[in-house]
C-alpha cells in the first residue's frame, strides 16, 4: 500500500474486522458505530454478579411446557444464570478504540529473522471519559499473521511522552517499534520500557477484569 488515506480506511477495516472475529470468538458482542467521533466498537457479555462468571448470552436452550402441558425444547431469553439459577446476569459492557497498523518490512539479520516497523499515535485523550475505554493496537504481518496488544488507555503512560503540549491534537508524535512475526517487540528503548507490550500481546483478558466503572447497582 502507498500510504494515501483511502488505503489506510482499508487497512483499518481489515483490522477491525479481524477484531471483531476474534472478540466474537471469545464470547463478546460486538457493535460498531454508524459515526466514529470516539470509539470503534462497544461489546457486550453476560456476567453474573452471584457466582462471578462470564456468559456466553442470555439466549440458550432450555425446556418449557406447551399448552397442552407437553414438554418442549426451544431457545429462551432469560436473566437467570445458567450456573447459580439466581436473576442476577448482567451486561459488561468495554468500549474499544483501535488502531491498525500495516507496518513497513526491516532488513534481514544474520540469523535470517525479519522484522517490521509499526508506528501508532495513541491520543490518550480517550481514557478520560471512561476507565471502562481500552485500546487495541492491531499489528498486521500479513493476510495470515496478525497480532493483538490489547490494553487500558491509562497504561499509554507507560510508553510515551503525554506532557508534550501538543500531545492530543497531532498525529506527529508516534510509537514507532519493530516487531517480528510472532509478535514480539524489538526495540530496547533508552527513556520507556516497552516491556509492557509483552503482557499486552493478545490480552485479551483485560477486558473481562472487573473495574469501578462497572457498577450495576
Amino acid at each position: 500500500m502507498n500510504g494515501s488515506d483511502s488505503d489506510k480506511r482499508v487497512i483499518g477495516l481489515y483490522g477491525e474486522m479481524r477484531l471483531a472475529m476474534e472478540l466474537h470468538k471469545r464470547g463478546w458482542q460486538v457493535y460498531s458505530a454508524y459515526i466514529d467521533e470516539k470509539y470503534d466498537f462497544v461489546i457486550l457479555k453476560s456476567y453474573c454478579e452471584n457466582c462471578k462468571t462470564f456468559k456466553d448470552a442470555w439466549t440458550r436452550e432450555g425446556t418449557y411446557k406447551n399448552k397442552k402441558g407437553e414438554e418442549k425444547k426451544g431457545k429462551t431469553v432469560t436473566p437467570l444464570c445458567e450456573t447459580c439459577h439466581q436473576d442476577s446476569l448482567k451486561m459488561l459492557v468495554r468500549f474499544i478504540q483501535v488502531k491498525t497498523s500495516e507496518g513497513i518490512t526491516g532488513k534481514k539479520t544474520k540469523s535470517g529473522d525479519v522484522d517490521k516497523r509499526y508506528s501508532f499515535h495513541a491520543k490518550i485523550r480517550y481514557h478520560l471519559a471512561d476507565a471502562r475505554i481500552f485500546y487495541a493496537w492491531i499489528q498486521v504481518w500479513d493476510e495470515d499473521n496478525v497480532n493483538y496488544y490489547i490494553f487500558k488507555t491509562e497504561d499509554v503512560a507507560l510508553f510515551d511522552d503525554l506532557q508534550i503540549a501538543s500531545y492530543q491534537i497531532t498525529d506527529n508524535q508516534k510509537t514507532t517499534l519493530r516487531i517480528n512475526k510472532e509478535g514480539k517487540v524489538l526495540n530496547k528503548g533508552t527513556k520507556y520500557d516497552y516491556g509492557a507490550f509483552k503482557d499486552f500481546h493478545n490480552n485479551f483478558e483485560c477486558l473481562e477484569e472487573i473495574i469501578d466503572g462497572d457498577d450495576w447497582k
